[in-house]
């Protein structure tokens, strides 16, 4: 009688725990869709969306998580490094981490080296990945009107890069010896009791600490049971050489584009329905093209006319990529100036972007389009 390995079992529950994890979001959107569609109540209506929202994310999150472990499992992962603020990244945790905070009672407290550098040169994107997830960690173990204490120090630094030692420390539930040996396991939880009574897929850590790696730097855990746990990594980091603008939008002025007008090319309807949605205040004229030919035909009809490009990748007819190289081709052939081209796609891996940007294209916006990051590529074209 055919028995499953040790590894076969923790497989399965993996994949078991995933399907509930993806489910219960999915669940949730649907149900309240239907509850919203079937009353005419704006303040449920207004709940119902609040929900839908905060279940989006958290599917989202699970996507995300799967993609991330398919890069590790691979191989492939990779860093993309750049120049970002330090202190406005720590914000944008602290941020994203307030609703959860607020929900529970807790209190966070920050303890950061007033010596901090304002720019680095990291991965903005894998940093906040890290220092978030860790976070959510802690607030979903914490009790009720718990402390977690997120702490930024440099260790050691010279003229060029400076060693960082990030830590979050909890007054949660703790960790078991025997889960200390596994929590950086792949399919692996600490105890699968508590996933089952606080959720989570089991993927989390083993990203979190092969992220760190590809740092440069390694994860490390202290914890105790019923007096709570410390996650800590030391990552070295070059220096930034100037300082950063002040992010587009955070003034929280309107901006305004009238006179402007963009080709959006994307073949599915509720997709450019949102994003008509998200910028139609800015006065911004919008013609839209449900492929990359069609895009393409109406730049050449009149490239003038045309200020910037959102070209989905995955378009029936032509693709993007080959939509976007061929108004490259004719812009030479008649020498026009460039329209911007910015790319529009769910494939948000490094090579995925640099094969955005080899094929002529200035700039690369992930699905699912975000407010800010689609204001700010507006910002970033159209502003004189």
């Amino acid at each position: 009688m055919y028995q499953e390995t040790e590894a076969e079992l923790a497989k399965n529950n993996f994949l078991a725990r995933m399907s509930h994890e993806m489910r219960t979001p999915l669940n949730a959107i649907i149900g309240m869709s239907t509850i919203a569609q079937s009353t005419t109540d704006l303040t449920k209506i207004s709940e119902c969306l609040a929900k839908i929202d905060e279940a989006s994310l958290h599917l989202l999150g699970m996507i995300n998580d799967a993609l991330d472990l398919a890069k590790i499992e691979s191989g492939n992962m990779k860093l993309n490094c750049a120049e970002f603020n330090f202190p406005q990244m720590l914000k944008k945790i602290v941020d994203m981490s307030k609703f959860a905070l607020d929900a529970k009672k807790q209190q966070l407290l920050l303890d950061y080296d007033p010596g901090l550098p304002e720019t680095l040169v990291s991965d903005e994107q894998r940093f906040i990945q890290v220092m978030q997830k860790l976070l959510a960690n802690a607030v979903k173990f914490t009790p009720p009107e718990g402390s977690i204490t997120l702490s930024v120090k440099i260790l050691k630094e010279d003229e060029e890069s400076c060693t960082l030692k990030i830590m979050v420390r909890d007054t949660g539930i703790g960790i078991s010896a025997g889960g200390m040996k596994t929590i950086f396991s792949l399919f692996e939880q600490a105890d699968g009791s508590l996933a089952r009574k606080f959720h989570g897929s089991g993927m989390g850590l083993r990203i979190f600490s092969s992220i760190v790696y590809l740092m440069g730097g390694e994860i490390d855990v202290e914890s105790e049971p019923g007096k709570g746990t410390c996650f800590s990594f030391e990552v070295t980091v070059k220096k930034g050489a100037r300082k950063t603008e002040t992010q587009a939008g955070e003034t929280g002025a309107e901006r305004l584009f009238q006179g402007k007008t963009i080709i959006l090319a994307e073949d599915v309807e509720i997709n450019r329905e949102i994003v008509i949605s998200i910028i139609e205040d800015t006065k911004v004229t919008i013609d839209c093209a449900e492929n990359g030919l069609e895009a393409l035909e109406k730049y050449k009809a009149s490239p003038e006319k045309y200020s910037l490009i959102f070209m989905d990748i995955h378009m029936p007819e032509m693709d993007g990529i080959e939509a976007a190289q061929q108004i490259r081709l004719f812009e030479k052939d008649q020498n026009l100036k460039p329209v911007p081209i910015v790319a529009m796609t769910a494939n948000v891996f490094k090579e995925d972007v640099d094969k955005c940007l080899s094929a002529g294209m200035n700039d690369h916006l992930g699905k699912p389009i975000d407010f800010d990051d689609l204001m700010k590529q507006l910002d970033k074209f159209l502003s004189d």
